[in-house]
């Protein structure tokens, strides 16, 4: 992990802002996809749209569709990486 990385405490911060809907931290660490959190393919959009800004990155498409809370900060993560 780098100092780019998105920690789970800086995803559920986004996913909360970003989604209208609360989470804690430790409902991030237990849920094992976005469905577990009430999260919606709509809500994952604003999500990724937000960190694209912010993080001024382009997410692959690939990030819209997986349901994995860990395999999405895996994507970000990566992402962020090779954009540095």
């Amino acid at each position: 992990m780098s100092g780019l990385d998105l920690t789970m405490d800086e995803l559920c911060e986004l996913l909360s802002s970003s989604s209208g809907v609360p989470i804690a931290p430790a409902d991030l660490e237990a849920a094992a996809t976005f469905d577990d959190l009430g999260l919606d393919s709509l809500a994952l959009l604003g999500v990724i749209t937000a960190i694209e800004r912010n993080r001024g990155v382009t997410l692959p498409a690939e990030a819209q569709e997986v349901r994995s809370v860990r395999e999405f900060l895996g994507i970000l993560n990566d992402t962020l990486r090779k954009a540095a």
